[in-house]
């Protein structure tokens, strides 16, 4: 299998191994006939669950959506301009490793680096080519604060601070990279609203991952319990469907999950801030929800 592109803030790798039983068994020579025909996540961010359906179960077509428009731009940009994107993302890992790692300290070159880089962001991108400006982010996510993706407030675009600046060999995998080129090239690529851009398929498997209820990360798009209630009203209709969701303490899925299954699952979320303690900062422990179909 490959790795989704970037860390990114509630991606679902580690809840993998929670929904593999729920799931059909892969095609094999005992099961030779296809489990998963068509794959639609109109809420895609990083795309694990993505990579896990599409090397197991490989759909005659899939659908992938997300309503940030530069996030949406990278995986465009690495399908259809490869080699453009790979060389502006190379120039940028070049420069940046030039600034040697060290430990225990602010690394000021590199993080002067990444400060010029993310201000020409901010102000060149109109003169910049799409790939170009896709690679650039795509650096900045790389090497940005824990997979979070916090919005400048005066221009909204992507303005996280920086990480731990602690690369040692290498900013990104161009093998990574490359499986996404290669797997995207079937793949139909929206941006948008997911009421808008989900298709209706009477057979595909849907995995719906939108923003947690009450979450602290701000992606710039809020998503109320109206506009859960409506996406659980659509993935009712279904007879293949996740719904991945953060749990809280007021029952609220139990009330509204209408005839879907619910599941919990333990969870430690290693993105994002963490909860100080006495003995320093540890991840924060959660529950997850998963409502769904699988007949």
């Amino acid at each position: 299998m490959s790795k989704p592109l970037f860390t990114w803030a509630g991606g679902k790798n580690k809840m993998l191994k929670h929904y593999k039983p729920i799931l059909p068994a892969p095609a094999s020579s005992l099961f030779p006939e296809k489990t998963i025909n068509s794959y639609v996540e109109p809420f895609f961010g990083g795309g694990a669950m993505f990579i896990y359906i599409m090397t197991n179960y490989k759909p005659e077509s899939a659908y992938i959506n997300d309503i940030n428009p530069e996030i949406v731009s990278i995986y465009e940009c690495i399908k259809h301009n490869y080699d453009e994107f790979i060389q502006r993302v190379t120039e940028l890992e070049q420069e940046y490793m030039l600034f040697d790692f060290e430990e225990g300290t602010r690394n000021e070159g590199r993080r002067n680096f990444y400060n010029k880089i993310r201000q020409s962001y901010w102000d060149d991108y109109s003169n910049w080519s799409k790939p170009y400006e896709s690679a650039t982010l795509y650096f900045l996510m790389k090497t940005g604060f824990n997979g979070i993706f916090q919005t400048n407030k005066k221009n909204g675009r992507y303005g996280t601070p920086c990480g731990l600046l602690n690369q040692k060999k290498q900013v990104f995998n161009r093998e990574v990279v490359k499986w996404w080129h290669d797997t995207l090239q079937t793949v139909t690529i929206t941006c948008g609203d997911w009421k808008t851009n989900t298709p209706d398929i009477e057979d595909a498997f849907y995995f719906f991952d939108p923003p947690y209820r009450d979450s602290f990360a701000d992606y710039g798009n809020s998503f109320d319990d109206q506009q859960l209630t409506d996406l659980i009203d659509f993935a009712d209709s279904k007879s293949q469907v996740f719904v991945c969701n953060r749990d809280g303490s007021d029952g609220w899925f139990e009330k509204n999950k209408k005839s879907l299954n619910i599941s919990k699952f333990p969870v430690t979320y290693t993105a994002g801030r963490r909860k100080k303690t006495e003995e320093g900062y540890e991840a924060k422990k959660a529950e997850e929800v998963l409502l769904w179909h699988m007949n």
